[in-house]
């Protein structure tokens, strides 16, 4: 199951990576709740509204670190927009129900361009 879950996570990241919240949609859970910025959605409606007003298709993710544990997928990651927009280190915790998504909390650390990589050594 937790394989699953790691699999349902990672195809979802891919997705939203290009933009393709359609196909994100069935992913997700319709009282799904996202706890993160900038979103703070409770609902699937209200997440895919938010997400379709951010520039998802520049929006690069490096994973660094995925662990599944029964309902709960945590990931580790540094994103990034190109011209330095943004540089974070994030760390996700996915819950899933029923083989869907079914919430989101994140914990987001912004990264100075001269201080040495956080997530070098995940």
């Amino acid at each position: 199951m937790s394989d699953d879950n790691k699999e349902l996570v990672l195809k979802c990241l891919g997705l939203y990576a290009k933009g393709d919240l359609e196909s994100v949609a069935p992913l997700l859970r319709d009282d799904y709740a996202d706890h993160g910025l900038p979103f703070r959605t409770s609902t699937k409606a209200e997440w895919i509204a938010a997400a379709g007003k951010l520039p998802l298709a520049e929006l690069r993710i490096d994973i660094r670190r995925l662990v599944a544990e029964d309902d709960y997928v945590t990931m580790f990651s540094r994103r990034r927009l190109p011209g330095g927009g943004l540089d974070i280190a994030v760390a996700d915790i996915f819950r899933l129900q029923e083989g869907l998504i079914a919430e989101r909390w994140e914990v987001v650390e912004q990264i100075q361009a001269d201080d040495p990589n956080p997530l070098a050594t995940l």
